[in-house]
């Protein structure tokens, strides 16, 4: 494995070892040179829900994404989908472990079992790059999540950020392989130069210390113990603020909000929700996310789209949601305390309640936007 900038430099490394091993079984199955195996242009199959980092990867080392499109129900891809778009040119599956719009895992279990019994049909070699960006310092201390790792033949390679949940300073990245040969060797560069031979893993042979140390500190004044305490108290606050969104309703009694999340369990500690579409309110996710702002906080606001890198189109992120439709979430992070959600609580009924009462406001405000737009996102 390998220290790197970041999740995005870790998710490079992770395809770019796919791409190089799929290169080479391809060249021998089909009986291509060097040269010419270079011009067959490979493909990644990954989940709509991807995070921008692996945008550059198709962007900057030529791989085609081939997406599979979850349901608004689960945020998760299936094995099923992700069976449909595998062929001989695909180099790899990548399972998010947390995506960022609702904390939920792809289940990489499924898929790889799907994926075992499809490379024997088939012949192929086709492996799971595993993104936990964010769930890698989540799940290994989730008693409810099934094996997600090594312990599962298809997992090549894992990526996690240190600067997340990982409790490490910004620019902190960590890329693991299940082995050397026919992964992580397609990009060691053996140098000499500094008096004795070492081979490097990453992108940049430069690179800042401070993430390393304050990760080893983090490992050692922590441990398995103090991390599952800090996941433990992350999963409660997550809970407190989800059961109080779940309580605010109309004077009809009809729920202001519709959960979106995973629940309390087998996911990040993440709040996603979205204001309950049968209101009909004259406000979406995205005008409470800069009302909150005069409170202090952020509280991310999206449309349900995502930006197709193969044609530049925006499309619809879910198959069963538009691509106009808002929603918002809320990361409890380490450092966030209960009397934190508490606060945010009574930020949110406040800033509903003055929405409310501004009222058809928001229609003259929204229309001239959408004309502006072309419906195709929010002016501000």
């Amino acid at each position: 494995g390998a220290g790197t900038v970041g999740s995005t430099e870790a998710c490079l490394l992770g395809g770019l070892c796919l791409k190089f091993r799929w290169r080479k079984w391809y060249a021998a199955r089909q009986g291509l040179s060097e040269s010419q195996v270079r011009a067959v242009y490979p493909n990644l199959v990954i989940s709509t829900c991807f995070q921008a980092a692996w945008e550059k990867l198709f962007r900057y080392m030529d791989v085609e994404a081939k997406f599979v499109v979850p349901s608004m129900d689960t945020f998760a891809i299936t094995a099923e989908g992700v069976r449909a778009q595998i062929d001989d040119k695909t180099i790899g599956v990548v399972c998010i472990l947390g995506n960022h719009y609702g904390g939920q895992y792809d289940p990489v279990w499924e898929i790889d079992e799907m994926l075992q019994q499809l490379n024997e049909e088939k012949g192929y070699q086709v492996g799971i790059h595993v993104d936990g960006a964010s769930g890698a310092f989540i799940a290994p201390f989730q008693d409810d999540v099934p094996a997600w790792d090594f312990r599962l033949p298809s997992v090549l390679s894992i990526s996690a950020s240190g600067h997340k949940f990982g409790e490490s300073v910004c620019g902190t990245g960590w890329v693991v392989w299940r082995q050397r040969e026919g992964l992580s060797e397609h990009v060691a560069i053996s140098v000499s130069y500094l008096g004795g031979k070492a081979d490097s893993y990453t992108l940049n042979f430069s690179r800042p210390a401070s993430g390393i140390f304050v990760q080893y500190y983090k490992f050692n004044r922590l441990g398995r113990n103090g991390y599952r305490a800090l996941r433990d108290n992350q999963a409660s606050n997550a809970k407190h603020l989800r059961d109080a969104l779940k309580s605010f309703t109309c004077e009809d009694g009809r729920p202001y909000f519709t959960m979106l999340d995973a629940g309390d369990t087998k996911c990040l500690p993440v709040v996603a929700a979205m204001l309950n579409p049968e209101l009909g309110l004259p406000f979406d996710d995205i005008d409470l996310q800069h009302q909150m702002q005069k409170y202090h906080w952020y509280v991310s606001g999206y449309r349900m789209s995502f930006h197709d890198p193969n044609d530049e189109e925006t499309k619809a992120l879910f198959t069963d949601a538009p691509a106009q439709q808002t929603m918002f979430r809320v990361v409890v992070k380490a450092n966030n305390t209960r009397a934190m959600m508490d606060n945010l609580i009574t930020s949110l009924k406040s800033c509903l309640e003055e929405m409310a009462s501004l009222g058809p406001g928001f229609m003259s405000m929204h229309e001239p936007k959408k004309l502006k737009t072309g419906m195709k996102g929010h002016a501000c």
